[in-house]
């Protein structure tokens, strides 16, 4: 018995300690539903969601290029002593660019002068002779045949006088092109040798491009190449911050590219003149027409990465949320979540918590 009363005692001090632990001996306290939120009242205009025609176009990814590209090349094969421009610079028409060593030059145009100078003295003296032969020969001291052969010594030096000549002609043309000048203006783009290299015809030195003549060229693809015809007017993104100006197509290439079935269109872009070659730019070729549903920008609401619109309803302004689209004007378009004709509040000022 005393075992039993002791098991009992154990258990029941057992369970009152369960039951303190676990809060059983505490006032328990009704909870409070706290009420569910509401939007708040909105002020503002209804409009309703309606569908517009827009243009649809096509993007052509494209690289803008000058129209207008030039390689300084020598004429003559020389050692480069000068180089008076780097890239980036800009150049006009007509600057030295570049001196090449000009030594052998020079002593070929004194070679000349001296080869004509002789030439010269020999006619000279040719000229003298036939006429001492003319005057001998009306005093019957010499035979016509000696007259002949003077007067044909007048001309061969004659002839030697003309070649030496055009041979300082050439040497002094040769010595000009040791200065290379530039035939444009323009800037350098690249500056393809050095002061010490050995310059040689057909080998560019510099590279110069016209920045008021630049296009943007971009592979158009077969279907869509056939909507485009030279003098169109087409819109061109230009640059990473997508500036909008309008190209004229300037050349079209009439032959299309196996791999990629495309055709090089070359659009021209006026008043460019802070463009750089190589830069990224895009054709906008128009397609057709479309319908697309769209809203008033001030409707669209943000949270975070969520973005709504009110509606009205009996209860009040309701948030629906919407996916969009592109923003044409001031409007913005609507993919999900409005159907045509419904109503959305343009509000008078922000929600709270909407950004």
């Amino acid at each position: 018995m005393k075992r039993a009363v002791g098991i009992l005692t154990v258990v029941l001090s057992i369970g009152l300690l369960i039951m303190w632990q676990t809060g059983g001996f505490e006032t328990k306290i009704a909870a409070v539903t706290p009420p569910s939120p509401t939007t708040p009242p909105i002020s503002g205009n209804s409009v309703k969601a309606e569908k517009i025609r827009v243009p649809m176009v096509e993007e052509a990814v494209g690289t803008i290029q000058s129209r207008h590209k030039v390689d300084v090349t020598p004429r003559i094969q020389a050692l480069i002593e000068e180089i008076r421009v780097n890239a980036g610079d800009r150049v006009k028409e007509g600057d030295l660019l570049v001196r090449l060593d000009k030594r052998e030059l020079e002593a070929n145009v004194g070679l000349a002068e001296q080869a004509l100078k002789a030439a010269e003295a020999n006619l000279r003296q040719a000229v003298t002779d036939h006429q001492r032969n003319l005057e001998l020969l009306q005093r019957g001291v010499v035979s016509p045949q000696e007259a002949d052969n003077s007067r044909l010594r007048v001309e061969l030096t004659s002839a030697t006088v003309g070649q030496a000549r055009r041979a300082l002609d050439q040497a002094n043309v040769a010595l000009s092109y040791s200065e290379i000048h530039s035939p444009v203006t323009g800037i350098v783009t690249d500056k393809l040798q050095n002061v010490g290299d050995l310059a040689m015809p057909g080998r560019p030195i510099l590279q110069l491009y016209d920045p008021s003549l630049v296009r943007l060229e971009a592979p158009v693809r077969e279907a869509l190449v056939r909507r485009i015809r030279l003098g169109d007017h087409l819109l061109v993104k230009l640059g990473t911050d997508e500036r909008l100006t309008t190209g004229i197509v300037d050349e079209i290439v009439p032959q299309a590219d196996v791999a990629s079935r495309s055709v090089l269109v070359k659009v021209l872009v006026p008043n460019a003149q802070d463009l750089y070659t190589g830069m990224f730019g895009r054709l906008l070729i128009p397609t057709g027409e479309e319908e697309v549903l769209v809203v008033p920008k001030n409707a669209v609401q943000r949270v975070g990465q969520l973005e709504y619109v009110l509606t009205p309803t009996s209860h009040g302004p309701e948030r629906r949320f919407i996916q969009t689209g592109r923003h044409l004007g001031e409007t913005i378009e609507i993919l999900t979540g409005v159907s045509p004709g419904e109503t959305v509040i343009v509000p008078e000022h922000t929600p709270p918590g909407a950004h």
